[in-house]
């Protein structure tokens, strides 16, 4: 068990200081508590910390830049005040005190520098390699339908925050999110829209209706059914959440289908690595070209089919269009077939039937659908079926979120 006092200890030329257990402490040094569960390490270039289950290692140009002080951090904006720059590259504390909660650090220059060291848990390397950014839960059909998930009533979700909380809670745990009671007309549901973020406005406008009359070059203004797909992603950066209302449907069909992408991509992770760090790895194009009418337009997004946080291998977005992909030429020859199977083992994956979640749209009830999660598609339709819907801003849905005190 690491030492509940600490102590210097030069150890030979090489500069490091080791803590020492209580029992051989010399006198005179500092001891902590015996309460505490935390040791130290010195290194040439960084300070290595055990406190309870992590072991973190903290370079000493890294410790000066994050200095919380009134001279180096502004609390009243939370905005760096220190110059990063002026940082020696080279610097090196004087002295070194770790008491029950606290580390504190004194610099050449005699600035003093303290850290929580719950704060340092939570902010270093090793803390975030543990966390998850976002909270989910992933789910097939099955699982959904058992959760019993609620839909939030308008109401409740326009004029109080207990209401939009729930909402925003089930959204970010499962990717989809219902209200029901809404007054089946496209200023009610930009109304909706804007309780929780900005909208984006994009090359199909910032509100817009959804009907079968091909006004615009791409197979959704169609009757026929599409397959499962998440959307513009022929943009840089694809919208985050997209908003479903149906104002009108005189015909049968047309039901909506959902599926979980990061579920899909976790059964692929768990069965074949290689196929899920592939996908994580390979750039792709996607393409939108569009010379309807008085539309005209040429898009190209690039990135991965999977996007993850580096440090801790989290997915955070899917970009799935087998119908907007473009030619594949960002993937030598020696790649390319292995790409294929990683990307047929994913397909196999988002078409199980038990993934498929089958809802029916109907007038007062608007579906909010992350979309850098969740495929979305429908079934063929007959008669005249109206939409209306918009893009939102992910930053803003996110934002909403935390200022309720969820994780987001």
């Amino acid at each position: 068990m690491w030492c509940q006092r600490l102590a210097w200890l030069l150890q030979g030329s090489s500069g490091c200081r080791w803590l020492r257990s209580a029992a051989a402490a010399p006198r005179g040094h500092h001891t902590a508590p015996q309460s505490l569960h935390c040791a130290w390490q010195l290194h040439g270039d960084h300070l290595e910390i055990r406190y309870g289950k992590t072991l973190m290692r903290l370079d000493f140009v890294w410790l000066r830049d994050h200095c919380r002080s009134a001279s180096c951090y502004n609390a009243k904006t939370n905005q760096r005040s220190l110059d990063t720059a002026s940082v020696d590259l080279t610097i090196r504390p004087q002295a070194v005190r770790v008491d029950e909660s606290t580390l504190f650090l004194t610099w050449p220059d005699g600035h003093v520098t303290r850290y929580g060291l719950e704060w340092l848990v939570k902010n270093s390397y090793e803390g975030q390699k543990k966390q998850v950014m976002h909270p989910r839960i992933l789910w097939n059909a099955e699982i959904y339908q058992q959760a019993q998930v609620p839909s939030v009533d308008c109401r409740s979700f326009l004029e109080t925050d207990e209401g939009l909380k729930e909402f925003l809670q089930n959204f970010l745990l499962y990717g989809i999110a219902f209200v029901e009671n809404v007054t089946p007309t496209k200023e009610d549901t930009e109304i909706l829209a804007e309780r929780i973020s900005i909208i984006r406005e994009t090359i199909y406008g910032r509100m817009w209706y959804f009907t079968s009359d091909f006004s615009r070059g791409d197979t959704a203004y169609t009757k026929l059914a599409l397959d499962r797909h998440t959307d513009t992603t022929y943009f840089q950066e694809p919208c985050g959440i997209q908003v479903f209302h149906c104002l009108k449907h005189e015909g049968t069909g047309g039901r909506t289908l959902l599926v979980d992408g990061f579920h899909a991509a976790e059964q692929v992770l768990r069965q074949a690595p290689e196929h899920f760090e592939l996908l994580t790895r390979v750039p792709l194009k996607h393409e939108y070209v569009e010379n309807v009418g008085g539309c005209h337009n040429h898009m190209i997004g690039v990135g991965p089919v999977l996007n993850v946080y580096p440090w801790n291998n989290e997915l955070y977005l899917i970009r799935y269009n087998n119908y907007d992909r473009a030619v594949i030429n960002t993937v030598p020859h020696d790649v390319v077939r292995r790409w294929y199977h990683a990307h047929r083992a994913l397909t196999t994956e988002l078409r199980r039937p038990e993934n498929e979640l089958w809802v029916k749209l109907k007038p007062g009830k608007a579906l909010f659908v992350d979309n850098w999660r969740v495929l979305h598609g429908r079934e063929a339709f007959t008669g005249y079926r109206q939409l209306c819907g918009c893009y939102l801003t992910r930053d803003d849905v996110l934002n909403t979120a935390r200022l309720l005190g969820l994780q987001a």
